[in-house]
């Protein structure tokens, strides 16, 4: 059976895409089994990772805390802080386990991360550091912490 040149090309074009894919999801899914470590913790939810002696930011996945960077008010900056702080206690505290649940709008990896088998989302979430996020509109920090005043 002979292809055609056209069929030729959609399988090749097919085949190049299949191994693209699968380069991605393998590379990104078990970071911890590839040998990444976290490098630097930005803020409560933003660090980077070392992959290969490549260094990626990661958006860690799962929750949300308040900016450090561009904080809107005094409160936000000060509990930012203390979840920046928290979350380099817990990277150092114990074996880190990164779970890479892809790529955001921004390029950076989307990853879950656990500290001796803890889930570090549940971690902060249940200290009062930050809230459940999955995406979507981001939490105005400033009004909550008003109202719980």
């Amino acid at each position: 059976m002979k292809l055609s040149p056209t069929l030729f090309a959609y399988v090749v074009v097919l085949v190049m895409a299949l191994i693209k894919f699968t380069d991605w999801f393998v590379a990104h899914h078990d970071l911890s089994a590839r040998g990444c470590l976290v490098s630097y913790v930005y803020d409560g939810d933003t660090v980077a990772l070392t992959c290969d002696g490549q260094e990626r930011t990661a958006r860690l996945v799962g929750f949300d805390t308040p900016e450090t960077k561009s904080p809107g008010c005094a409160a936000e900056a000060a509990l930012g802080a203390q979840a920046t702080t928290r979350l380099r206690a817990l990277v150092a505290a114990g074996r880190v386990t990164l779970d890479g649940q892809g790529s955001d709008k921004y390029g950076r990896l989307l990853v879950r991360m656990a500290v001796a088998g803890q889930d570090v989302a549940d971690t902060l979430i249940n200290e009062g550091l930050a809230v459940a996020y999955d995406g979507g509109a981001r939490l105005n920090w400033c009004r909550r912490l008003r109202a719980a005043g």
